[in-house]
């Protein structure tokens, strides 16, 4: 892969993890300020606590690219420790999936809103989905894994 492309992911990966960090500090200011002040009801706090780790699911994603990206630019992706990080990106959007699934769905039933209800659903079908996509992915790069291995042991 050229360097520059694997440059600018990590650029892009950096600026995305500065924002999601921001993003966290900024709703514990803010839920921190509202509890001070009385203002927030108790589903805020759960609300509040739900972002900040689907924000974190988003973080260790991030991480997970950041490594796969390294062991693509060592020539080291038809590795083991490989699956290991593909395996991490799909449970940590599965998790924020789900999370945003429920969130929605809570906030869809206190507020009395249908349709909030079913885009959570929708969100959880897509975190679903794409679990199921990196799977796929997982088994594809096992199975370019192997075949590497044999074609390095004919060579």
């Amino acid at each position: 892969m050229h360097p520059l492309v694997i440059t600018g992911l990590r650029a892009s990966l950096a600026v995305i993890a500065l924002g999601a960090l921001a993003a966290q500090l900024l709703i514990v200011a803010i839920t921190g300020g509202a509890l001070v002040r009385g203002e927030l009801p108790g589903p805020g706090v759960f609300h509040s606590a739900a972002a900040i780790v689907v924000i974190a699911c988003l973080q260790v994603a991030l991480v997970a690219i950041w490594v796969l990206l390294s062991m693509v630019q060592r020539g080291a992706i038809f590795d083991e420790r490989a699956f290991r990080w593909v395996r991490v990106i799909a449970v940590a959007g599965l998790v924020a999936a789900v999370i945003v699934g429920v969130v929605c769905a809570h906030i869809g039933e206190l507020d009395d809103a249908p349709g909030l209800i079913l885009v959570g659903g929708g969100i959880g079908l897509v975190g679903v989905a794409f679990a199921l996509l990196m799977t796929v992915m997982l088994g594809l790069l096992r199975n370019a894994t192997v075949l590497r291995h044999e074609l390095e042991e004919v060579v």
